[in-house]
């Protein structure tokens, strides 16, 4: 499959791509479409990828060209993951088989694709995807340069100026940072996969993760059994929780349910925003009311009042 990337808006040397701003763009490039493919199969986008799915985010620069009129033009060559990816194990976030229609390329259209056009809110991404995406700013050297990215009315083209990136740069900031919790709850026998478990607490399921192979080894003792888990919290663009990174584990103590919650990193209000505009009867009282028992003892009704008014706008 192949795509275009176009360079326009350079006054000067329009047409010219130096060898050090060539290998910038390759590189932002090919951490947006390792990022995105590793978020989509392990849930979270700063995993280092095997050996094999490194070989299925070849990437070939097939043609570059260029002149004043027109700027700089690079035709990349990519195959589909269908074709590279064998017998891969879709993760337990979410289990996304559509990825396998993607390419390497395809992916980086569509992440930018999603924070720029689609509804930043419920954007399907995380943290440090973001910030790669907000980095690809470096390859502009001017405030005039625009940079198109299409396969040929495949997929729809996306456009990228400067100004964009205040976009990407907002909403990377507004995702929590990661921080430390402890969680208790049973490990869920029907959800394992590659470093991956599921842990049912009081407050709802939580995804685990581990990147030390030899805590999945030991961890899986406690199947179907409570376990105390501390580890590093991660959320999602919307504010909510993605999955908790195992760091330690134990037997639960008498104390542990008291003081293990449901990782929350978003404030009462946002959590009320977020659940009505999920919600088809977001803009009724009843729906609003329906959900504000979340909010108890947390707000006045003054800011009830005024919460209602954001979610009519």
């Amino acid at each position: 499959m192949k795509y275009d990337i176009k360079i326009v808006g350079e006054e000067e040397n329009n047409g010219l791509l130096e060898f050090d701003r060539l290998n910038l763009l390759t590189k932002s490039i090919k951490e947006i479409a390792t990022k995105a493919l590793m978020f989509r199969l392990g849930g979270f986008s700063d995993i280092t990828p095997d050996k094999n799915l490194k070989k299925a985010l070849a990437m070939r620069l097939q043609s570059i060209s260029g002149s004043e009129q027109d700027g700089t033009s690079l035709t990349i060559d990519c195959t589909h993951f269908s074709e590279t990816i064998k017998g891969v194990q879709m993760d337990i976030f979410k289990p996304r088989k559509e990825v396998l229609q993607f390419t390497p390329m395809a992916l980086v259209i569509d992440s930018f694709q999603t924070v720029l056009i689609d509804d930043p809110e419920v954007a399907d991404l995380d943290k440090p995807l973001l910030k790669s995406l907000f980095n690809f700013k470096r390859n502009f050297i001017s405030d005039n340069e625009i940079f198109y990215m299409a396969n040929r009315g495949t997929i729809a083209e996306i456009r990228l100026t400067k100004d964009d990136f205040r976009k990407i740069g907002l909403l990377e900031d507004s995702i929590p940072e990661p921080k430390k919790v402890i969680v208790n709850g049973q490990l869920d026998e029907m959800k394992v996969s590659k470093g991956k478990l599921g842990l049912q607490t009081e407050q709802g399921f939580v995804n685990v993760f581990a990147n030390d192979k030899s805590i999945i080894e030991r961890i899986v003792s406690f199947m179907g059994k409570e376990v105390t888990i501390s580890g590093i919290a991660h959320y999602k663009a919307s504010g909510q929780l993605s999955f908790v990174e195992i760091q330690e584990y134990s037997e639960p103590g008498a104390r542990d349910r008291f003081f293990s919650k449901k990782p929350r990193a978003m404030t009462a209000h946002q959590q009320l925003l977020f659940q009505a505009k999920q919600s088809k009867k977001s803009s009724s009282l009843s729906a609003l009311k329906s959900i504000s028992g979340l909010l108890k003892d947390e707000i006045s009704d003054e800011q009830f009042e005024e919460m209602l008014q954001d979610i009519r706008r």
